[in-house]
């Protein structure tokens, strides 16, 4: 076996054939997108990731996502630190936003007490809004200090 492939998986690209890292988004030969499998949860059949219902059984497909592989943040725990620790931003620094996590510490300090507030009601937002909002808003984007 190659070096190259005992360091890293190797699958073939569905478009052109040609062997690209499985962890590549698109094939660095023709461009094509990346197509993972996944497998139906109801009836097990091999399906595309990009497929929301099963053409076998008719039942929904969650595929893992890139998010979901790299350690989704949960919105349960990020809405739950925005509502307890708000005014510290601990929650910014969970969702790997360091910069808006240190501009929230400062806004607390220098807004004698309303920040912690409005953390305290984004955290409320966070807990009722759905998940692909949240992903959205706070985690697949670049957004450095999302608020509302």
């Amino acid at each position: 076996m190659p070096l190259i492939q005992l360091i890293m998986a190797l699958i073939n690209c569905k478009e052109c054939g040609q062997q690209i890292s499985d962890s590549a988004s698109v094939c660095p030969h023709c461009g094509a997108p990346v197509v993972r499998d996944v497998f139906c949860p109801n009836c097990g059949t091999k399906v595309p990731e990009n497929v929301k219902f099963c053409p076998n059984c008719g039942g929904q497909i969650y595929p893992v996502s890139e998010a979901a592989k790299a350690g989704k943040k949960d919105k349960l725990v990020a809405g739950l630190l925005a509502i307890v620790l708000g005014g510290l931003g601990i929650h910014y620094f969970y969702l790997g936003k360091t910069t808006a996590g240190v501009l929230t510490i400062v806004i607390s300090l220098v807004s004698c007490g309303i920040w912690p507030v409005v953390m305290l009601i984004q955290g409320i937002l966070m807990l009722i809004m759905s998940e692909e909002d949240f992903d959205s808003k706070y985690v697949d984007n670049d957004r450095t200090f999302p608020i509302f």
